[in-house]
């Protein structure tokens, strides 16, 4: 007769709560979302992080799909969802991740675990079963005589237990499928990843402005001794100033848009051991881009953004009025434009993308920018996500990967931060 023993840990604490403390939820949201499961999606972590809170502030009942792809993926509300599945999508690869996380050492010691079951979006919040030390008293196996068996028998047997160890193998070692997200952005992105040589990320270079030496002396001379110069906007009256007291700086600065955009493919690319060599715009030459797989960072700071623009359909150009804006060429010159302050500050943001296979450098040259800075994150978080760009390119007709591409894409812009862009025109040639 076997005697088992169980013991449930911390059976105290945790026997007296049902369900772990939002305090508890919070601390555990924090770890799976900086873990190496999360680590490389950002949509992920969005995704998990609003349905969470939501759930923890009483309302759950709020998560739908269709307020979820307005407040995370920034969808307009009037999107057809059954033909945008940028939500089931989503929830599809948290679920994924988090599985990914619960078999690793921290995910597998956690007290706490947080599910998005299949069909909802609602996540459940309870603590890790509790481990149970199992004590079996040995039982004496009777050890049966062999059994004769005639030599035909044994060899048939012989055979069909191969021929299932072979079976079982081959199930083994079978690979899992890859999703079409997936399949759309190897395609995508294959010539970089083919080619022996790394790829040239060309980076566009604002000329910014300097105050003079005299006016952060004008500027200084109203504020407390102790105030850090250059650490906040000066206030000097429009009539102390002149031309000359701003001094053009060139070659020295990147804007954060342009920066997050070469970081997030960058990062791709070092996960797939594919090599990249960053310069500034202004440095490349010609001779730099021929036959070289190159990434255009950045409009029209970026010299060879617009140089090598002329032959596409989708543009950018300056209106007269100085905006900047992205042309149609082949629809009556119709413009994609946003009203932006002169801080640079817009509630929104149009974005160009193109995949020019046939460019006349020689290689693949890829292009990402916004009217913006908030554009250019988006179009670089957009290239290094395989759901995000692989929704996009299943929608282009078949042969797509040996053509040209551009896509014009829109993006609600939240909190100075781009929300997931939509494609609002495209063009395969």
């Amino acid at each position: 007769m076997s005697k088992v023993a169980s013991r449930e840990r911390a059976s105290g604490a945790v026997g007296e709560r049902a369900t772990p403390t939002p305090e508890e939820v919070r601390r555990q949201l924090q770890n799976i979302l900086s873990s190496p499961a999360f680590h490389g999606s950002k949509r992920c972590q969005q995704f998990l992080e609003y349905v969470c809170e939501k759930a923890l502030s009483g309302q759950a009942g709020s998560l739908k799909e269709r307020t979820i792809a307005v407040e995370v993926f920034g969808r307009q509300p009037e999107s057809d969802l059954a033909e945008d599945t940028i939500v089931r999508v989503g929830a599809r690869e948290v679920r994924k991740r988090l599985a990914q996380y619960y078999v690793t050492p921290e995910g597998a010691a956690c007290e706490v675990r947080i599910d998005v079951h299949p069909g909802a979006y609602t996540p459940e919040f309870r603590y890790a079963a509790a481990n149970h030390e199992v004590e079996v008293t040995p039982v004496a196996l009777a050890i049966a005589e062999p059994v004769t068996m005639p030599r035909r028998r044994g060899w048939l047997l012989a055979c069909g237990l191969g021929a299932l160890v072979l079976l079982g193998v081959a199930v083994a070692v079978k690979l899992p499928t890859a999703s079409p997200n997936a399949k759309a952005f190897q395609l995508f992105w294959d010539p970089v990843l083919r080619s022996p040589d790394p790829m040239l990320l060309a980076v566009a270079n604002p000329i910014v402005y300097h105050a003079s030496w005299r006016a952060l002396r004008l500027d200084a001379e109203g504020r407390p001794p102790e105030t850090v110069p250059t650490q906040h906007p000066i206030q000097v009256p429009a009539k102390a100033l002149d031309g000359s007291d701003m001094i053009p700086v060139q070659n020295q600065y990147v804007g954060f848009g342009d920066m997050v955009a070469a970081n997030e493919v960058s990062t791709m690319l070092a996960r797939k051991s594919k090599g990249v060599r960053l310069r500034l715009a202004s440095s490349v030459g010609f001779e730099d881009l021929r036959k070289t797989q190159t990434f255009l960072i950045g409009a029209i700071t970026n010299r060879w953004t617009i140089e090598l623009q002329q032959a596409w359909r989708f543009r950018f150009t300056r209106t007269p009025d100085f905006r900047l804006v992205i042309v149609d060429t082949q629809a009556g010159g119709k413009e994609y434009s946003i009203l932006a302050k002169e801080d640079g500050s817009s509630p929104e943001d149009y974005i160009l993308v193109c995949r020019i296979r046939n460019s006349f450098t020689g290689g693949l040259l890829l292009v990402a920018a916004g009217l913006k800075q908030f554009g250019t994150e988006a179009a670089g978080r957009l290239l290094a996500d395989p759901d995000q760009l692989g929704i996009i390119l299943q929608k282009l007709p078949p042969g797509w990967e040996s053509k040209n591409v551009q896509f014009v894409l829109h993006a609600r812009v939240i909190g100075n931060a781009p929300a997931l862009p939509e494609v609002v025109a495209s063009h395969v040639w």
